[in-house]
């Protein structure tokens, strides 16, 4: 099995720190917040407590485009800085327009569960001498950790995938210390396999086949030789027409 796969350990933010406001406006009203170029949102935690806010539209706009699900945030609230991370964004699916943002705060003191995207990096032996094609199977695993020990992606190795049918698994992954997995079974999931090259074959046209001729012209036989008997016959009858009577 392969053994201590290497990723990185350096957790970035997209933002050093963004500023969020409480509203008071719900419901319809809504589009007047929006024309002031604030988008909706609202803020909750693990004990089940929310708080509608908004956030600058630009601000919303440039999380959408670069923030994952492992970015922490420091986020600004009244007098309070809280770290929190981007749970999910509600989009217009006709025209695009972002229309609300959920947060969700981190206790910095408590476990929580985060999907860790999979890198590829290297280039297989496999690739390289053309004997084998390189197959990610999967893109990601829940991790359970505090926020201290997160990390944001795992970087999968597969310089040492040399031959078709090696496959690197969670289990050839180590976590570092503090960070789990959540669903036990998830130590069997596939992450990238070798598969093997496929043999294209050209088919030759196939010559045209003469059998239908050869029979039809049998068919013309057996009916022009029926047609000459008709004939012989029609003949026989107009010579005996012919004979006079005595």
């Amino acid at each position: 099995m392969l053994r201590n796969l290497l990723f990185s350990a350096i957790l970035s933010s997209v933002m050093e720190k963004i500023k969020l406001e409480k509203r008071e406006l719900v419901g319809k009203k809504i589009k007047k917040l929006r024309e002031e170029n604030l988008i909706p949102a609202v803020i909750y935690n693990s004990k089940g407590e929310s708080e509608n806010i908004s956030v600058d539209k630009g601000t919303a706009v440039q999380l959408y485009k670069t923030a994952t699900p492992t970015t922490v945030l420091d986020v600004e609230l009244g007098k309070k800085t809280k770290k929190a991370i981007v749970k999910d964004f509600d989009i217009n699916p006709r025209t695009d327009q972002l229309l609300h943002v959920s947060f969700f705060e981190i206790d910095p003191k408590v476990k929580m569960d985060f999907t860790l995207p999979f890198t590829l990096k290297g280039i297989s032996p496999a690739v390289k001498n053309n004997i084998g094609i390189l197959v990610q199977i999967s893109d990601s695993v829940s991790v359970r950790c505090k926020v201290e020990d997160l990390i944001p992606k795992i970087e999968i190795d597969v310089t040492e995938l040399e031959h078709p049918g090696q496959t690197i698994t969670m289990e050839d992954v180590e976590l570092p210390e503090g960070v789990e997995l959540v669903h036990k079974e998830d130590e069997d999931l596939p992450i990238a396999t070798i598969t093997q090259l496929q043999k294209i074959e050209i088919l030759e046209p196939e010559e045209p086949e003469e059998e239908e001729g050869e029979e039809g012209e049998e068919i013309e036989g057996e009916e022009g030789e029926e047609t000459e008997g008709e004939e012989e016959e029609s003949e026989a009858k107009e010579g005996s027409e012919e004979t006079p009577k005595e």
